[in-house]
């Protein structure tokens, strides 16, 4: 491999097309989402190696987010949480062996890097995306846990399997556990999402079982003993579900993506699923139903890890991409790429133009926003040949950006003129009469009264559902508004339970015909939220009679 030609090559086409890129670079919220994933699972990406000085580990990352930077990627999917440990100081989790070399041991002098790459980031006008594998304990290979860790203090709730250590997803403490990680990330730093990739349940390895039987005795009555693959699914989409709930109660502009297996079913197995020959799905090996997650809006974004090359008898890139553009239920998509198998090793692809040719495969696609590549450290490894086409493909200007002009991508408003607040837990069962006051008393630090209180609220039906818009007083429509729209279904007791929160931009939200959420039994309620996460009152709910609001 020709490094040093690479990186020439590199040199003259970033100085050719120089200015194309810094006046790009001044308008970063014009462009299409451009991701990049840093992985530190094994020291992966970054830091090259576990204990190295941290002045070194802090050029390493600079080095990185500056090559990020100069290729006009705009997203960083940094890996804060691989196993079970933290590359931040937490009250939940040990330092990460990764970091330091010794599970637990903190870098000496003290280092926060989760910190330092928002801060580098969001310098750059880069988006940062907290990455975090829920369950895996330790990877292939073998360190000492710290004994003050969660995974060491409840060996119980710990499985073997594969030459790795797991949590079992289908203990409820373990995803409370989870939950209370990283919801410590959402509320004490400015990140703009919240990641997963694909590792729920492992992977299967031949012949041998995941060993979660007693857990699935011990929690899994309703599904007991036949179902198990259904209780599995269900562990996930409760956390999932319940994530999704936390972040939103307490910092509605953060994000939750995901980044699942690349095929979700395929038509031999369900009629909604995707072509190509069965093989590994998220549904039925991962236990992750995606489809679902979407249809209910637990998550904001879906960016399924398209790794195959055009062609592939398994998962065909352009067959898939359309499969997942047609499926998201108007969230946005965008498509995980495999870079890493146009490079070194673990060379797969053939031509070296496979992807810059997928990137324009999923700019013709209307629900697609953009892409994310798998992983930083093999933007050095490409043939001259790749990175030629990759950096041309960056730095100039895409046709679906001069089309649509604008995928959203947010440049965070500095820390001081969006103060941290702390905000209880909601509550979230009431009834009718008390909901309001309660919703209301629980987020008080976050109620700005300059924020519009009051909706003129409309509905429209069509075959596919309801369409709620609404309108917001002239005074306040010029500010960045997000909107949430709160959804409530009545339970035993004349209670009500909280069971949707949809963000969005548009003042509108669209509730399909074949949603399990019946918007005739639920009372709903919609929030503005401006650029810092302060929010309008709640005061106002509703509730959907035909095509008439009903306010109580």
């Amino acid at each position: 491999m020709h490094m040093r030609g690479n990186v020439l090559s590199a040199m003259l086409l970033l100085l050719l097309f120089g200015n194309i890129s810094n006046s790009l670079a001044q308008n970063r919220s014009a462009k299409e989402f451009r991701g990049i994933w840093i992985a530190t699972i094994n020291n992966i990406d970054w830091p090259s190696a576990p204990g190295l000085p941290v002045e070194v580990q802090k050029q390493e990352l600079k080095e990185l987010l500056e090559r990020i930077e100069k290729l006009n990627l705009n997203v960083v999917i940094f890996q804060v949480r691989p196993a079970s440990d933290a590359f931040y100081p937490s009250e939940t989790e040990p330092w990460s062996y990764f970091l330091t070399g010794k599970q637990g041991t903190p870098p000496s002098p003290a280092f926060d890097p989760l910190s330092y790459a928002i801060e580098l980031c969001h310098s750059k006008g880069m988006e940062f995306h907290a990455w975090f594998n829920p369950f895996r304990v330790r990877n292939a290979g073998f360190y000492k846990l710290d004994p003050g860790s969660f995974a060491a203090k409840h060996p119980q709730y710990l499985h073997g399997y594969d030459h790795k250590l797991f949590l079992d997803p289908g203990i409820p403490q373990v995803r409370d556990h989870i939950i209370q990680v990283i919801m410590e990330v959402v509320r004490k730093y400015s990140i703009d999402a919240v990641h997963f990739d694909d590792y729920f349940y492992p992977y299967p390895a031949e012949e041998i079982k995941f060993p979660d039987q007693k857990s699935f005795r011990q929690y899994g009555k309703a599904f007991y003993p036949r179902r198990l693959g259904d209780w599995r699914r269900d562990n996930i989409s409760r956390f999932i579900s319940a994530i999704h709930d936390s972040i939103k109660a307490v910092k509605p502009s953060v994000k939750l993506g995901v980044s699942p297996f690349g095929i979700w079913r395929t038509k031999s197995d369900d009629p909604d699923g995707s072509p190509g020959v069965k093989g590994t799905t998220s549904f039925d090996d991962l236990y992750a139903d995606v489809y679902q997650w979407l249809s209910k809006g637990w998550i904001d974004y879906v960016m399924p890890q398209l790794y195959w090359e055009q062609g592939n008898r398994f998962g065909d890139f352009a067959a898939l991409t359309k499969w997942w553009n047609d499926h998201c239920f108007g969230k946005p998509v965008y498509i995980g790429q495999a870079l890493f198998k146009s490079t070194g090793v673990d060379k797969v692809f053939e031509n070296p133009k496979e992807i810059n040719e997928q990137i324009n495969i999923l700019r013709k696609f209307e629900n697609v926003g953009g892409f994310a590549l798998y992983s930083a450290s093999h933007l050095t490894k490409l043939s001259e040949t790749a990175l030629n086409e990759l950096t041309i493909n960056l730095l100039l200007p895409s046709s679906k950006n001069q089309k649509n002009g604008n995928i959203g991508i947010s440049t965070p408003k500095p820390n001081s003129l969006c103060p941290p607040v702390i905000v209880p837990e909601p509550t979230l069962l009431a009834d009718k009469r008390a909901l309001a006051d309660t919703l209301n008393s629980r987020y008080k630090s976050l109620i700005d009264k300059s924020l519009p209180g009051t909706f003129q609220i409309t509905v429209t039906r069509s075959r596919q559902g309801r369409n709620i818009e609404w309108v917001i007083p002239p005074t306040v429509q010029n500010q960045k508004l997000k909107y949430v729209m709160l959804a409530f279904e009545p339970v035993k007791g004349g209670r009500y339970r909280k069971r949707t929160l949809i963000e969005t931009s548009n003042k509108k939200f669209f509730i399909p015909k074949n949603s399990d959420l019946n918007p005739a039994r639920a009372l709903f309620a919609i929030i503005s939220v401006n650029e810092c996460g302060y929010q309008s009152s709640f005061g106002q709910l509703f509730r959907i009679r035909g095509r008439k609001i009903k306010l109580n």
